[in-house]
Protein backbone atom coordinates (compact mmCIF):
# COMPACT_ATOMS: atom_id res chain seq x y z
CA UNK A 1 0.00 0.00 0.00
CA UNK A 2 1.00 3.36 -0.83
CA UNK A 3 0.08 5.72 2.08
CA UNK A 4 -0.07 9.21 0.72
CA UNK A 5 0.78 12.15 3.87
CA UNK A 6 0.67 15.32 4.70
CA UNK A 7 1.02 17.32 8.25
CA UNK A 8 -0.72 19.41 9.60
CA UNK A 9 0.44 23.27 8.50
CA UNK A 10 -1.33 21.81 5.41
CA UNK A 11 -4.82 22.54 6.60
CA UNK A 12 -6.40 19.16 5.76
CA UNK A 13 -8.35 17.45 8.65
CA UNK A 14 -11.47 14.87 9.49
CA UNK A 15 -13.48 14.14 7.09
CA UNK A 16 -11.41 15.13 3.93
CA UNK A 17 -8.65 13.52 4.41
CA UNK A 18 -10.60 10.05 4.74
CA UNK A 19 -11.94 11.64 1.59
CA UNK A 20 -9.22 12.24 -0.25
CA UNK A 21 -7.17 8.80 1.30
CA UNK A 22 -4.36 11.31 3.01
CA UNK A 23 -3.00 10.40 6.33
CA UNK A 24 -1.65 13.35 8.76
CA UNK A 25 2.14 13.30 10.02
CA UNK A 26 2.02 14.78 13.47
CA UNK A 27 3.66 17.92 14.66
CA UNK A 28 4.67 18.81 17.84
CA UNK A 29 3.14 21.62 20.48
CA UNK A 30 4.07 22.99 23.69
CA UNK A 31 1.78 24.47 26.18
CA UNK A 32 3.66 25.57 29.32
CA UNK A 33 6.31 23.27 30.30
CA UNK A 34 3.92 20.13 28.63
CA UNK A 35 4.76 18.81 24.71
CA UNK A 36 2.33 16.92 23.36
CA UNK A 37 1.87 15.88 19.87
CA UNK A 38 -0.69 17.17 17.22
CA UNK A 39 -2.82 15.12 15.34
CA UNK A 40 -5.17 16.97 13.68
CA UNK A 41 -8.63 17.17 14.96
CA UNK A 42 -11.94 15.04 13.13
CA UNK A 43 -14.12 17.99 13.31
CA UNK A 44 -13.87 22.06 12.90
CA UNK A 45 -15.90 22.31 16.03
CA UNK A 46 -12.93 20.49 17.84
CA UNK A 47 -10.62 23.62 17.49
CA UNK A 48 -12.77 25.72 19.13
CA UNK A 49 -11.71 24.31 22.36
CA UNK A 50 -8.38 25.49 22.20
CA UNK A 51 -8.80 28.53 20.07
CA UNK A 52 -8.59 30.74 23.28
CA UNK A 53 -5.48 29.35 24.44
CA UNK A 54 -4.03 30.20 21.40
CA UNK A 55 -5.30 33.62 21.62
CA UNK A 56 -3.68 34.15 24.74
CA UNK A 57 -0.58 32.85 23.13
CA UNK A 58 -0.53 29.77 25.44
CA UNK A 59 1.15 27.67 22.49
CA UNK A 60 4.21 27.42 21.04
CA UNK A 61 5.59 25.12 17.99
CA UNK A 62 8.08 22.98 18.55
CA UNK A 63 10.10 21.04 15.41
CA UNK A 64 10.36 17.35 15.20
CA UNK A 65 13.47 15.77 16.03
CA UNK A 66 15.42 13.36 13.60
CA UNK A 67 14.63 10.54 15.74
CA UNK A 68 10.45 11.13 16.01
CA UNK A 69 10.47 11.73 12.16
CA UNK A 70 12.68 8.61 11.41
CA UNK A 71 10.79 6.78 13.90
CA UNK A 72 7.28 7.57 12.29
CA UNK A 73 8.20 7.01 8.88
CA UNK A 74 10.48 3.66 9.86
CA UNK A 75 6.94 2.72 10.95
CA UNK A 76 4.90 2.47 8.15
CA UNK A 77 7.81 0.92 6.64
CA UNK A 78 8.09 -1.97 8.77
CA UNK A 79 4.00 -1.92 8.44
CA UNK A 80 5.08 -2.96 4.64
CA UNK A 81 3.64 0.71 3.55
CA UNK A 82 5.30 2.36 1.32
CA UNK A 83 4.98 6.58 1.92
CA UNK A 84 5.14 9.62 -0.02
CA UNK A 85 5.58 13.06 2.58
CA UNK A 86 4.15 15.90 0.95
CA UNK A 87 5.73 18.73 2.68
CA UNK A 88 4.90 22.51 3.37
CA UNK A 89 8.02 24.40 1.56
CA UNK A 90 11.19 23.46 3.50
CA UNK A 91 12.09 27.01 3.23
CA UNK A 92 9.92 27.79 5.64
CA UNK A 93 10.74 24.75 8.37
CA UNK A 94 12.28 25.61 11.11
CA UNK A 95 16.11 24.25 9.95
CA UNK A 96 15.06 24.66 6.38
CA UNK A 97 14.15 20.95 5.77
CA UNK A 98 17.07 19.69 6.87
CA UNK A 99 16.21 17.48 9.12
CA UNK A 100 13.21 15.80 6.92
CA UNK A 101 15.38 15.54 4.22
CA UNK A 102 18.39 13.40 6.17
CA UNK A 103 15.66 11.76 7.56
CA UNK A 104 14.14 10.35 4.03
CA UNK A 105 17.81 9.74 2.77
CA UNK A 106 18.73 7.46 5.68
CA UNK A 107 15.13 5.74 4.96
CA UNK A 108 15.95 5.26 1.47
CA UNK A 109 19.82 4.00 2.49
CA UNK A 110 18.24 1.67 4.57
CA UNK A 111 15.12 0.16 2.71
CA UNK A 112 16.03 0.51 -0.46
CA UNK A 113 13.31 -2.06 -1.56
CA UNK A 114 10.81 0.34 -0.25
CA UNK A 115 9.42 3.65 -1.53
CA UNK A 116 10.21 6.65 0.69
CA UNK A 117 9.63 9.82 -1.24
CA UNK A 118 9.68 13.41 0.22
CA UNK A 119 8.18 15.91 -2.02
CA UNK A 120 8.39 19.47 -1.61
CA UNK A 121 5.33 21.51 -2.42
CA UNK A 122 7.20 24.89 -2.18
CA UNK A 123 3.57 26.38 -0.72
CA UNK A 124 1.67 25.95 2.23
CA UNK A 125 -1.78 25.59 4.08
CA UNK A 126 -4.47 24.78 1.06
CA UNK A 127 -1.53 24.84 -1.41
CA UNK A 128 0.00 21.76 -0.07
CA UNK A 129 -2.98 19.82 0.16
CA UNK A 130 -4.44 20.69 -2.82
CA UNK A 131 -0.66 19.10 -4.39
CA UNK A 132 -1.11 15.96 -2.83
CA UNK A 133 -4.50 14.96 -2.73
CA UNK A 134 -4.67 15.03 -6.37
CA UNK A 135 -1.68 13.57 -6.71
CA UNK A 136 -3.42 10.66 -4.83
CA UNK A 137 -6.27 10.85 -6.93
CA UNK A 138 -4.11 10.40 -10.25
CA UNK A 139 -2.00 7.30 -8.31
CA UNK A 140 -5.87 5.97 -7.50
CA UNK A 141 -6.86 6.14 -11.07
CA UNK A 142 -3.21 4.83 -12.48
CA UNK A 143 -1.95 2.86 -9.83
CA UNK A 144 1.50 4.11 -11.12
CA UNK A 145 3.37 6.24 -8.26
CA UNK A 146 5.46 8.22 -11.01
CA UNK A 147 2.42 8.98 -12.83
CA UNK A 148 1.21 10.84 -9.55
CA UNK A 149 4.59 12.19 -9.01
CA UNK A 150 4.76 13.89 -12.59
CA UNK A 151 1.36 15.19 -12.24
CA UNK A 152 2.33 16.38 -8.68
CA UNK A 153 5.15 18.50 -10.61
CA UNK A 154 2.74 20.12 -12.83
CA UNK A 155 1.42 21.55 -9.59
CA UNK A 156 4.18 22.65 -7.70
CA UNK A 157 5.25 26.12 -8.03
CA UNK A 158 1.89 27.65 -9.13
CA UNK A 159 0.22 28.03 -5.73
CA UNK A 160 0.50 31.57 -3.97
CA UNK A 161 -0.53 32.49 -0.15
CA UNK A 162 -1.40 36.17 1.00
CA UNK A 163 -1.77 36.42 4.29
CA UNK A 164 -3.38 39.45 6.43
CA UNK A 165 -2.48 39.38 9.93
CA UNK A 166 -4.37 40.69 13.06
CA UNK A 167 -1.29 41.50 15.07
CA UNK A 168 2.01 42.41 13.69
CA UNK A 169 3.50 41.92 17.43
CA UNK A 170 2.47 38.51 16.84
CA UNK A 171 3.99 37.76 13.64
CA UNK A 172 7.07 39.15 14.64
CA UNK A 173 7.47 36.82 17.71
CA UNK A 174 6.57 34.14 15.28
CA UNK A 175 9.53 31.15 15.30
CA UNK A 176 8.75 31.56 10.83
CA UNK A 177 7.68 35.17 10.48
CA UNK A 178 10.06 37.30 12.69
CA UNK A 179 13.02 37.01 10.22
CA UNK A 180 10.73 38.54 7.84
CA UNK A 181 9.14 40.84 10.05
CA UNK A 182 12.26 42.29 11.00
CA UNK A 183 12.07 45.61 9.22
CA UNK A 184 8.58 45.88 8.72
CA UNK A 185 7.84 49.76 8.56
CA UNK A 186 4.58 50.34 10.57
CA UNK A 187 4.65 47.67 13.55
CA UNK A 188 4.98 50.94 16.06
CA UNK A 189 2.05 52.47 14.64
CA UNK A 190 -0.03 49.39 15.19
CA UNK A 191 -0.32 48.06 11.60
CA UNK A 192 -1.37 45.35 9.99
CA UNK A 193 0.45 43.25 7.91
CA UNK A 194 -0.43 41.36 4.66
CA UNK A 195 2.44 38.63 3.84
CA UNK A 196 2.75 36.29 0.96
CA UNK A 197 4.39 33.11 0.31
CA UNK A 198 5.01 32.98 -3.33
CA UNK A 199 6.02 30.39 -5.75
CA UNK A 200 9.27 29.50 -4.87
CA UNK A 201 7.91 28.81 -0.92
CA UNK A 202 9.31 32.37 0.21
CA UNK A 203 8.27 34.80 3.12
CA UNK A 204 7.87 38.42 2.25
CA UNK A 205 5.88 41.47 3.60
CA UNK A 206 3.41 42.61 0.61
CA UNK A 207 1.78 45.41 2.16
CA UNK A 208 0.30 47.03 4.77
CA UNK A 209 -2.89 48.18 6.30
CA UNK A 210 -4.75 49.97 8.81
CA UNK A 211 -7.61 47.91 10.10
CA UNK A 212 -7.95 44.26 9.82
CA UNK A 213 -10.78 44.79 8.19
CA UNK A 214 -9.06 47.10 5.07
CA UNK A 215 -6.22 44.08 5.02
CA UNK A 216 -8.56 42.01 4.38
CA UNK A 217 -9.86 43.79 1.18
CA UNK A 218 -6.51 43.82 0.40
CA UNK A 219 -6.41 39.96 -0.11
CA UNK A 220 -8.92 40.12 -3.14
CA UNK A 221 -7.16 43.70 -4.42
CA UNK A 222 -4.44 42.05 -4.71
CA UNK A 223 -5.14 39.61 -6.88
CA UNK A 224 -7.09 42.28 -9.33
CA UNK A 225 -4.12 44.62 -8.70
CA UNK A 226 -1.36 42.41 -9.92
CA UNK A 227 -3.74 41.40 -13.21
CA UNK A 228 -4.71 38.05 -12.44
CA UNK A 229 -7.61 36.97 -14.19
CA UNK A 230 -10.13 35.78 -11.23
CA UNK A 231 -12.04 33.05 -13.55
CA UNK A 232 -9.00 31.47 -14.04
CA UNK A 233 -8.07 30.78 -10.17
CA UNK A 234 -9.40 28.36 -7.72
CA UNK A 235 -9.44 29.63 -4.36
CA UNK A 236 -8.99 28.36 -0.25
CA UNK A 237 -10.01 31.00 2.12
CA UNK A 238 -7.99 29.83 5.75
CA UNK A 239 -8.88 31.80 8.62
CA UNK A 240 -8.57 31.41 12.54
CA UNK A 241 -10.80 33.67 14.95
CA UNK A 242 -12.13 35.66 11.64
CA UNK A 243 -15.15 33.82 10.95
CA UNK A 244 -17.00 36.94 9.68
CA UNK A 245 -14.29 38.42 7.85
CA UNK A 246 -13.74 35.21 5.83
CA UNK A 247 -17.07 34.82 5.26
CA UNK A 248 -17.06 38.18 3.50
CA UNK A 249 -14.47 37.22 1.77
CA UNK A 250 -16.22 34.34 0.28
CA UNK A 251 -19.28 36.27 -0.68
CA UNK A 252 -17.00 39.24 -2.69
CA UNK A 253 -15.43 36.03 -4.53
CA UNK A 254 -18.77 34.35 -5.23
CA UNK A 255 -20.27 37.27 -6.72
CA UNK A 256 -18.00 37.59 -9.27
CA UNK A 257 -17.43 33.51 -10.15
CA UNK A 258 -20.04 31.64 -9.44
CA UNK A 259 -18.26 28.36 -10.79
CA UNK A 260 -15.53 28.48 -9.35
CA UNK A 261 -14.63 26.20 -6.12
CA UNK A 262 -14.23 28.54 -3.52
CA UNK A 263 -13.45 26.70 -0.05
CA UNK A 264 -13.65 28.20 3.48
CA UNK A 265 -11.24 26.25 5.66
CA UNK A 266 -10.52 26.39 9.63
CA UNK A 267 -6.96 27.57 10.05
CA UNK A 268 -4.97 24.78 12.17
CA UNK A 269 -3.55 24.55 15.58
CA UNK A 270 0.03 25.19 13.74
CA UNK A 271 -0.60 28.27 11.86
CA UNK A 272 -2.85 29.97 14.19
CA UNK A 273 0.31 29.34 16.53
CA UNK A 274 2.78 30.59 14.04
CA UNK A 275 1.53 33.83 12.89
CA UNK A 276 0.60 34.95 16.25
CA UNK A 277 -3.27 34.53 16.24
CA UNK A 278 -6.21 36.69 14.24
CA UNK A 279 -5.89 36.07 10.29
CA UNK A 280 -6.74 35.13 7.14
CA UNK A 281 -4.77 33.65 4.50
CA UNK A 282 -6.19 33.10 0.54
CA UNK A 283 -4.43 30.46 -1.28
CA UNK A 284 -4.96 30.12 -4.58
CA UNK A 285 -3.12 28.68 -7.94
CA UNK A 286 -4.11 28.63 -11.72
CA UNK A 287 -6.77 26.13 -13.56
CA UNK A 288 -4.35 23.04 -15.14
Amino acid sequence: MVKFFIDAYADMFGDELEKYGMFLAPSKIKKGNREFYFHGYKKSDDMQKIAQDIKDKKYSIVALSYDEWYDFFEHELLEGNDVVYFSVSTKLLFDGGATIKKVFAALNKKYPTKTAILVDTLTVSRGTSEIAAMARLVYEKEQDIDAALDFAETLIGKFVSIVAVESADGAKNSQIFNTTMENFAGASLNMKPILSIDTNGKFKVLDKAKTFRSAVSKLYSNVKENGLNIADYTFSIVSFDADKEAQSLYNKFRELVNENEIRLVPLSLNNAILVGGKCIALTFHSKY
